[in-house]
Parts: C-alpha cells; sequence; structure tokens
C-alpha cells in the first residue's frame, strides 16, 4: 500500500477521543495522510481562507474535509453551507461524519452540498472500519480533483 496517494483532510471534530481515533486510522491506513485537526466551523472557514491562526498555512487546500455534525460555535451543517458559498471549495468532497441517523438532517445535509454522510458506531471496530473505508473509496474508487495551490 505504499504507492497510495496521499491525502490532505480537513478534519473538524470537537470530540477529542473521536478525532483521535479517526486521525490514527487514517494514518494507519496510509502513513503519508496529512490530517489538519480543528474543534469547530469557525476554525474550519478560518483554516481554509489562511485566516486567524492558520494564516501562514501552506497554499494547498485539502482534498477531503470531514464534519462532526454537532460541534459548537458554528455547526457542521452550518459549516458545509459556508463552504458551498465559496467557488474556491465547491469542488472539494465535504463528508458529514455524526452518531445521529435522524432522516431531517441527513437529508438536510445532503441539500446543502455534503458529498457523503456516515454515522460513528458505538463499536471501536467498526467505526474503525468506516474511517478506513471511506480512506479506500476517496484514495482508490473516486477521482479527486487534483491538488491546486492557492494564492
Amino acid at each position: 500500500m505504499n504507492d497510495i496517494q496521499a491525502l490532505t483532510i480537513l478534519l473538524a471534530e470537537d470530540n477529542e477521543d473521536h478525532a483521535e481515533l479517526i486521525i490514527d486510522t487514517l494514518q494507519e491506513f496510509n502513513i503519508g495522510n496529512e490530517v489538519v485537526h480543528v474543534t469547530n466551523g469557525e476554525e474550519v472557514m478560518d483554516y481554509l481562507h489562511r485566516r486567524g491562526a492558520f494564516t501562514g498555512r501552506s497554499n494547498v487546500d485539502p482534498d477531503i474535509v470531514l464534519l462532526d455534525l454537532k460541534m459548537p460555535r458554528m455547526n457542521g451543517k452550518e459549516t458545509l453551507v459556508e463552504i458551498r458559498k465559496s467557488s474556491r471549495f465547491s469542488d472539494v468532497p465535504v463528508i458529514m461524519v455524526s452518531t445521529s441517523r435522524n432522516d431531517e438532517e441527513i437529508q438536510a445535509c445532503y441539500q446543502a452540498g455534503a458529498n457523503s454522510y456516515i454515522t460513528k458506531p458505538l463499536q471501536f471496530e467498526e467505526f474503525t472500519r468506516k474511517i478506513r473505508e471511506l480512506n479506500l473509496y476517496w484514495v482508490l474508487t473516486s477521482e479527486l480533483p487534483r491538488k491546486r495551490e492557492t494564492l
């Protein structure tokens, strides 16, 4: 698996245990994956627009954004709406991650422009399996837009 493309992944997750599990699983699958972890939607937008604490970050945008639905300050759906307002990020896949299986929430996320919605299972093994499969899909099955540097 050494020739698998490494991804730059922006992870917005306020639960530190969930974030650690997701990061470990993504990097275990592919050590080259760069995972940037933020804890709320405002930080997502700061990262994407290189503001505040992220002013000096790399000019390469993430390949994928993983958004927890329920975060403080700016929740995942609100963040998704903001991401989709920008033509610069219209082709960046956004995957919603939540414990909720509420049909209305799922539908609202897809209508707002989510590319996928996955639920966080309660069992550790099931959760890591889903994250591995997510990585496999975006690396081996799906064709991502070519990385581009922004000014």
